[in-house]
C-alpha cells in the first residue's frame, strides 16, 4: 500500500513522508538583475547579476536577453554575471532586459529591469560634496572623503588649491584619498564628481593644520541666491569676513567687498560664463572656500 501525503513547498528544507521517503522542498536559483537605470545616449551601462541566489551554493550560470530595445542598443557579455548595455548617439526609449539564471538542472525565472536611454542634456549632473571643514594637528594624516556626495557618481577627482608654501599636492582620483605629512597652515582641496562624463560644480573642503588641532569655527559659506550670471554668498561668522574672487573663468583673482553686518554677505555679477571661486577669510586664517557655476542667457 503506498501513502500519500500532501507536499508543502518550503524554501530551505524538505519533509518527511511516512513511508521514509523525503519530499525535496522548492530550491530553484533566484535571479536579481538590479533595479530600473538611465543610460546616456552614446554611453554604455554594467549591469550586475551577481546578487542573484542559489540555495545550493552550487554556483550559477548567468543568462541575460534584450526583451526589447529601441534601435542602436546592444547587449554583450551575455553569459557573465555582468553584462554591458550599450547605446549609439541615437537610439531613444526605453530596453527591457531581462537575467535568468541557472544551477545546473533548474533555469530560474527570468527578473527584468528597464533601462531608458536619454540625452547628455536630460541627465541630471551629480553633487560633489567634499565633507566638512576641520582643524588638524600637525602630523596627523588628512583623509578626504566624498563618499556624501549625490547621484551615479563613476569619477571622483580631487584637487590641492590652497596650501601655505603653494606646495600642492597631486592626488589621484577615488572616492577617498589620504594625504600626509601636510605643513601647517591653511588648505583647501576641491572635489570635482562625473556621471558618464557629466561634471559637478566643484565643492571645497578647508583644513587648517596647527600644533594644537585648534578649536575656531571656520566661515561656512553658503550660496543664498543664485541667478542669470549673479550670485549673492553669505558667510557665517561674527566676526569680520574678507572676501576674494579666487578665480573666474579668464583666472583673474580679485578682493571683493562684503555687504551687511561684518560684511558676511557678498553680491557679485559677472558676464563671464563657467566657474567662479570664492573665498571667504576671518582675521585669523580660517577660510572657507565655494565654487560656482555663473551662466548669462543669451
Amino acid at each position: 500500500m503506498t501513502m500519500r501525503c500532501a507536499l508543502l513547498f518550503l524554501s530551505l528544507s524538505g519533509l518527511a513522508c511516512g513511508d521514509g521517503e523525503t519530499l525535496i522542498a522548492n530550491r530553484s536559483p533566484q535571479a536579481f538583475a538590479g533595479f530600473d537605470q538611465i543610460l546616456v545616449q552614446g554611453g554604455s551601462l554594467l549591469l550586475d547579476g551577481s546578487n542573484s541566489f542559489d540555495p545550493d551554493n552550487n554556483g550559477l550560470t548567468y543568462r541575460w536577453s534584450l526583451i526589447s530595445a529601441p534601435t542602436g542598443v546592444t547587449l554583450s557579455g551575455a553569459d557573465e554575471a555582468q553584462a554591458e548595455l550599450s547605446a549609439t548617439a541615437q537610439a531613444q526609449g526605453t530596453a527591457i532586459v531581462a537575467l535568468e539564471v541557472s544551477d545546473g538542472p533548474t533555469w530560474s525565472s527570468p527578473d527584468w529591469l528597464q533601462v531608458r536611454i536619454i540625452a547628455q542634456s536630460e541627465q541630471a549632473r551629480p553633487v560633489a560634496k567634499a565633507g566638512f571643514n576641520r582643524h588638524m594637528r600637525s602630523g596627523e594624516p588628512v583623509i578626504l572623503d566624498g563618499d556624501a556626495s549625490q547621484g551615479s557618481v563613476d569619477t571622483y577627482r580631487w584637487v590641492h588649491l590652497r596650501s601655505p608654501d603653494g606646495d600642492h599636492r597631486v592626488i589621484p582620483d577615488g572616492v577617498t584619498a589620504l594625504v600626509s605629512d601636510l605643513e601647517v597652515g591653511l588648505h583647501v582641496f576641491g572635489l570635482s564628481v562625473a556621471q558618464s562624463g557629466r561634471w559637478s560644480v566643484m565643492d571645497c573642503v578647508s583644513i587648517m593644520v596647527s600644533q594644537d588641532g585648534g578649536q575656531t569655527a571656520f566661515p561656512e559659506v553658503t550660496v543664498e541666491q543664485q541667478s542669470d550670471g549673479s550670485v549673492t554668498l553669505a558667510a557665517a561668522s561674527d566676526t569680520q569676513v574678507s572676501w576674494a574672487l579666487v578665480s573666474d573663468p579668464a583666472g583673474a583673482s580679485t578682493q571683493l567687498d562684503g555687504i551687511g553686518d561684518n560684511g558676511t554677505r557678498l553680491e557679485y555679477r559677472s558676464n563671464a560664463n563657467g566657474t567662479h571661486l570664492f573665498s571667504a577669510t576671518l582675521a585669523n586664517g580660517l577660510s572657507d572656500w565655494v565654487a560656482v557655476e555663473l551662466e548669462n542667457t543669451p
